[in-house]
């Protein structure tokens, strides 16, 4: 764990793409919201999943998906875990950015650790009367999407998007309305904020940008959607959103208030936005990724890739256990060889006819991001990794 536990705050860090992608997104939504730095990503499960809704059968609880430093704590794998303290610290509207955990595949998209932006906005019930602070946001925010000629599409059945709650519904239906109302012309002018200039300089028609709002599941909002954005030939998922969940306002302590919340993924976006081809690359020290990023203009940055070290491919080829689960394999390889693997590919599946015993090999891709790596020098990691798939995933090598 403590591999992927690091120190360095990356969105805080002068002329790095995720602190250049975290002020425009600050700037977007303005004085209204307060940016708030996270606590220790050290939490507790309460706060992990309980406080927001997370059945105990849910798959993000399972130590092959998360972090555990014992039963009750562990690496918290979201900035939601921070929604219900940060409204009962008494924050109505703000914007919290931290490192998030979670155990995954290895590729050029995934890494152990990485970087979420959670907003969110609440107000007590009178804020939503007719004439009143939300209802004049909307009507300013959407008056900008309109002149800007985004096309939004959005034909969500509600029901499909988790419903309305039956609470708010009763008790509040104008409101939840607009409230639902607001949060789609926050985030399309985000949208609009993020990628206008870029889809103006490599549309090859004068097509407006598009967005597209789709219904989604989480366990602390209801309804719920995410956004994608057509970029480059293909939708593309920005964030997911929704209608904060009253029980999470009751333990927060502030039953009588009402809003939404969103979450992000910042590696995900800046990748998109400056053509960064590596998730490795956001943790280079090397001047020639960092400099690129010194900018009077940084959001119209593209990155330029400097030279590849060459890849060196590695085979292994094990009996799986009944106990196996990928995601352990892909720990265990991380914490041998670190960021010199680049991916790992499954590229057989057997199953015996006779035995019943599953085997797979996989294709491990050793290549450095700054240096050349010997042959020598990836026989005796890779030899290190089978010895430790050996003793800690209880694998037989073929």
């Amino acid at each position: 764990m403590a591999r992927v536990f690091p120190t360095t705050q990356l969105p805080y860090q002068e002329h790095h793409p995720l602190k250049i992608l975290r002020d425009e997104i600050e700037r977007v939504f303005g004085k209204k919201y307060t940016p708030i730095r996270a606590p220790s990503p050290v939490v507790t499960s309460k706060l992990n999943f309980d406080d927001l809704g997370f059945p105990a059968d849910h798959p993000g609880r399972m130590p092959s998906d998360t972090y555990y430093v014992n039963r009750e704590t562990c690496l918290r794998t979201h900035t939601s875990a921070h929604e219900v303290e940060t409204f009962r610290a008494g924050y109505k509207r703000w914007l919290l950015t931290a490192d998030v955990f979670r155990r995954d595949e290895i590729d050029s998209s995934h890494y152990p650790v990485f970087h979420q932006m959670e907003g969110a906005s609440v107000w007590s019930y009178d804020a939503f009367n007719r004439g009143g602070p939300v209802e004049q946001e909307c009507i300013a925010m959407e008056t900008i999407l309109q002149q800007a000629g985004m096309e939004i599409h959005d034909d969500v059945n509600i029901d499909e998007a988790d419903g309305w709650q039956d609470v708010h519904m009763r008790d509040h239906p104008d409101a939840t309305k607009l409230a639902l109302r607001h949060l789609k012309a926050s985030l399309n002018t985000l949208v609009l904020a993020l990628f206008r200039k870029r889809w103006a300089e490599e549309a090859q028609t004068n097509e407006p940008l598009r967005v597209r709002w789709i219904p989604a599941t989480f366990p602390f909002t209801a309804p719920s959607f995410e956004v994608e954005v057509w970029f480059r030939g293909k939708w593309l998922e920005i964030l997911g959103t929704g209608i904060v969940k009253q029980r999470t306002l009751d333990v927060a302590g502030i039953p009588k208030n009402l809003g939404w919340a969103f979450g992000l993924g910042l590696e995900r976006i800046a990748m998109v936005l400056f053509s960064i081809p590596d998730i490795r690359l956001f943790w280079s020290e090397d001047a020639r990724f960092l400099n690129q990023f010194k900018s009077a203009e940084p959001l119209n940055i593209t990155f330029k890739p400097y030279s590849k070290y060459p890849p060196c491919y590695k085979d292994v080829s094990f009996w799986m256990p009944q106990s196996f689960h990928e995601n352990d394999m892909f720990e265990t390889v991380r914490d041998r060889a670190g960021d010199l693997v680049e991916d790992v590919v499954c590229i057989d599946d057997f199953l015996h006819p006779k035995t019943g015993r599953h085997s797979r090999c996989y294709r491990i891709n050793y290549r450095s991001m700054d240096r050349n790596l010997e042959n020598d020098q990836v026989n005796a990691l890779h030899a290190e990794v089978v010895n430790a798939l050996v003793s800690r995933c209880h694998v037989q090598i073929r």
